[in-house]
């Protein structure tokens, strides 16, 4: 009877006002379909603003990177900001350091207010700079996170950290 009673007294919570404006929630990427629309742009090549980008190799889903992207994508959230610099100074390296990950070089793109998986990469491509990143042959692998928080500037978070060890 206790156990029901906390059940009740949890579900309770959790339909508050208060818990749900601060509620931190996936956005749902999936990851194959994020991989099958990046490796689709790398194949054919892209015009990055006037920079045309040759055909890339594949890239590979790396679970450390998107470990990192995703704690990214949930500080920005939770704290409401949007910066490649948390506020106390940590870039990409220092999150994927901190992974165990053994880079050679790494890059992150950032994207915020898209809905869908399909949203971000494109306004990545759209993008001169991200698109570079998303486009450069020196990366192998890729991991993409998305959080979303309602009543935040943003409302959705994207981070995608590219790497190659």
């Amino acid at each position: 009877m206790q156990y029901r009673a906390f059940l009740l007294a949890f579900a309770a919570l959790l339909a508050a006002p208060a818990f749900a404006q601060k509620y931190v929630a996936h956005c749902g990427v999936d990851a194959s379909e994020a991989l099958r629309r990046i490796n689709a742009a790398r194949a054919a090549g892209h015009s990055c603003g006037w920079h045309r980008m040759p055909p890339a190799p594949p890239l590979h889903w790396n679970g450390s990177l998107q470990s990192a992207a995703a704690g990214h994508s949930r500080d920005m959230a939770q704290r409401n900001y949007f910066d490649h610099r948390s506020p106390e100074g940590r870039t990409v390296r220092d999150r994927v350091g901190r992974t165990g990950y053994k880079m050679k070089i790494v890059g992150e793109n950032l994207a915020g207010g898209d809905a869908e998986v399909r949203g971000a990469i494109q306004g990545w491509l759209d993008s001169p700079a991200h698109c570079e990143n998303m486009m450069d042959a020196r990366f192998s692998e890729v991991g993409v996170a998305c959080v979303g928080r309602r009543g935040s500037a943003w409302g959705t978070y994207w981070t995608m950290v590219l790497g190659r060890r």
